[in-house]
């Protein structure tokens, strides 16, 4: 097996930075959203938008508003949130749509680095569908916290792999141990560093139309989500 232990230097030098890095002032969200949204959400940094020519997206490739959220696979609070995100999607009619980035820790090790570069090599055969199956099929049936799956047969990162699209085992193995899969994990850590990400989930809410960010922390529920949604879409409306 790969041994991952020789690219944890730049993760743990990036999990240093974001414990160090505060989101911005809850004063900085407009005032629609400030009114909304209660002391939980706050501003955020420089967030990419979603593109769906360069990474999984969930619903509609371009809409009015995104809903970007950091996971880590080992995370409990990122099970907890489970399909969350996408149950707002799933409601919007084709107003929002969903970008989950990996934010594996150090803290939780092997596991999650195995489960993150699975994710995004699933997404090369799978394509976005594959990607959110496996994500959602992992989060479900983790341990969390570096205990990663339970030891059932037919349930190992392999297994979900494969039911989530990715059938060629070899192509799936190169993709995981490639160079280029493990500069991927360590560019969405620099970009987590950059939109003020402090821990996961963290979740962003983006409107398209004008750029306006909301950001918070932890396994919030859909409504929270959805207010926000609302809470922007009037700022943008005024």
């Amino acid at each position: 097996m790969f041994d991952f232990r020789h690219v944890l230097v730049r993760p743990l030098l990036a999990a240093t930075a974001l414990a160090a890095c505060a989101g911005l002032p809850f004063a900085t969200l407009p005032a629609a959203a400030q009114a909304d949204a209660s002391a939980i959400w706050h501003g955020a940094g420089t967030v990419v938008p979603v593109d769906a020519a360069v990474e999984p997206v969930y619903g509609q490739p371009a809409s009015d508003f995104s809903v970007i959220v950091w996971i880590d696979p080992e995370c409990p609070y990122c099970k907890l949130l489970g399909r969350t995100p996408e149950t707002v999607v799933d409601g919007s009619g084709g107003r929002v749509n969903l970008a989950v980035r990996l934010l594996p820790l150090p803290m939780h090790g092997r596991p999650a680095f195995i489960a993150a570069a699975t994710a995004l090599c699933v997404s090369r055969q799978g394509a976005a569908a594959g990607y959110y199956r496996f994500l959602d099929r992992y989060m479900q049936l983790t341990r969390t916290n570096g205990a990663g799956l339970p030891d059932t047969p037919g349930r190992n990162v392999e297994a979900l792999a494969r039911e989530a699209g990715a059938t060629d085992t070899a192509q799936l193995d190169a993709c995981v141990h490639a160079p280029e899969t493990i500069q991927l994990l360590g560019n969405q850590f620099d970009a987590a560093n950059t939109a003020g990400v402090t821990g996961t989930p963290a979740i962003v809410v983006r409107d398209n139309r004008t750029g306006k960010l909301a950001m918070t922390e932890g396994a919030v529920s859909a409504d929270d989500i959805a207010r926000v949604i609302r809470a922007l879409g009037a700022q943008g409306a005024d």
